[in-house]
């Protein structure tokens, strides 16, 4: 059942991010749907009581607008900029800010709202909303000067989305191996009580190894946009700082996990635990690859 489970959320992986778009936001938007469930259920398990709806809403809400520029709108003279949801973030941020405060402060319970209350409704969505969208941005963008390609296989987002997805896949493979070959020195007992400083150096390593191996390729074969400009030399900086990012998304969620006292954040997934489980590299990683290709590959430092 593991195996089967494992290769069907694979397809349907890989089918979404292959075509992109509202498929991407669909997919990856129910998976932090799920995700935000798993949350609430471990502030719960501290006796914290963070707003469902909230939490929830604004999840659907950072991929609804994800989603907008992907939206077949132009035959109806709406003509949406490729920047439409990365200019309205901000705005939705502050929207769910100011809910979560306004809306806690008239619950209607005999125990008023708390701070942890309050606190968890707003990291609730932004750790399962706000982070991951970026993927989902990621993927619809576009170097300064190339027309929008209609080909889904050809659009530079896609090369952006394997180059992380690559540098994240392979720092979990090669930190789990490195780790249990070579481990001796514990990365964070307290935290995560297997993970090694050897394993971590590992994934690093492999991370940077894969992200120019996936750049290279890139431009020189796959894409004929050429996506990454020819500029090799940014893959081993890529790799590392998504590689960073993605080691310390898992220690982070590590960290919600055992505050909680749980061993998975849930059992939704046979074989596997949780969304949370399966997509915690992924919620830094991505966001952090977002970014940098926007600064730095796309040169809008």
């Amino acid at each position: 059942m593991r195996v089967l489970v494992g290769w069907f959320l694979f397809g349907a992986a890989l089918f979404s991010i292959m075509s992109g778009g509202i498929a991407l936001s669909l997919a990856l938007g129910a998976a932090c749907f799920m995700g935000g469930k798993e949350f609430i259920g471990m502030a719960r398990r501290k006796g914290i009581r963070p707003s469902d709806r909230i939490v929830l809403g604004m999840i659907i809400a950072f991929h609804v607008v994800a989603a907008v520029p992907a939206l077949p709108l132009i035959s109806m003279g709406v003509n949406i900029p490729p920047t439409f949801a990365i200019d309205h973030f901000p705005l939705l941020l502050t929207i769910g800010i100011y809910i979560s405060f306004f809306r806690l402060l008239f619950r209607q319970e005999a125990q008023p709202a708390t701070i942890a209350d309050i606190a968890a409704t707003i990291l609730g969505f932004i750790y399962v909303g706000w982070l991951p969208a970026h993927l989902v941005l990621l993927r619809n963008l576009y170097p300064l000067g190339v027309a929008p390609i209609a080909n889904p296989l050809q659009q530079p987002g896609l090369a952006y989305v394997w180059a992380s997805l690559f540098v994240i896949w392979s720092t979990d493979v090669f930190a789990y191996y490195a780790g249990k070959k070579f481990g001796k020195h514990l990365l964070y007992p307290l935290i995560s009580p297997k993970k090694t400083v050897e394993g971590a150096v590992g994934g690093l390593i492999a991370a940077i190894v894969m992200a120019t191996i996936v750049v290279y390729g890139a431009d020189h074969f796959f894409f004929t946009c050429h996506p990454f400009n020819y500029n090799l030399w940014q893959a081993p900086l890529l790799g590392a700082v998504v590689s960073i990012a993605a080691q310390l998304g898992d220690l982070c969620e590590s960290l919600l996990k055992r505050d909680a006292g749980l061993k998975d954040s849930s059992d939704i997934i046979p074989g596997h635990g949780g969304f949370l489980d399966r997509g915690d590299s992924l919620i830094m990683g991505g966001a952090i690859s977002y970014y940098w290709v926007w600064l730095v590959v796309l040169g809008n430092l």
